[in-house]
């Protein structure tokens, strides 16, 4: 047990505010500016990563957690396979959940994206499909250049992709 004096809850969130962490577009994580290089430092950020109940990005820690600034998404989608009748998606955290096609939308110029459960909360998290996956996915995408819009097409499943973010 310890006789620390606990903290004051306004200097805690300041405190926890003011981790100067952020997490850039191509996933790395940088700390005072400089990239977190250390391998199993970056995954146990990633595997921290979670979304509070107001949708600010957050990293736990053990039983510690801080914000942290995010620049695009919180997470990267890195492969696209197709396994056990349907379509999976690899994310950086180290999981595999089924391709989320209800979530998945198109930003203009920026690619493909969706929204995969926090594995801590449950919460949705934004995801960015990197290009390799992309890459993968289309060969179950059709464009139409008439009406210039996608599809994902798997099974019986026609998803338009829309160029909107879903409403949740």
């Amino acid at each position: 047990m310890s006789d620390a004096p606990a903290l004051d809850p306004e200097m805690l969130e300041r405190l926890r505010r003011g981790v100067p962490l952020v997490l850039a577009p191509t996933g790395r994580f940088r700390f005072e500016g400089a990239d977190v290089t250390h391998t199993r430092v970056e995954m146990a950020l990633r595997t921290g990563l979670d979304v509070t109940e107001a949708g600010e990005a957050v990293v736990h820690l053990g039983a510690q957690w801080c914000y942290l600034t995010v620049e695009d998404c919180l997470l990267r989608g890195t492969a696209v396979q197709e396994r056990d009748g349907g379509l999976w998606l690899r994310l950086d955290d180290g999981r595999e959940v089924a391709l989320p096609h209800h979530t998945l939308w198109e930003e203009p110029d920026r690619g493909l994206r969706a929204s995969v459960p926090s594995a801590r909360s449950g919460r949705p998290m934004s995801v960015r499909l990197t290009n390799a996956a992309q890459l993968q996915l289309s060969t179950w995408i059709e464009f139409d250049e008439s009406t210039d819009q996608a599809t994902l097409v798997y099974g019986g499943l026609r998803s338009p992709i829309p160029t909107t973010a879903p409403s949740s």
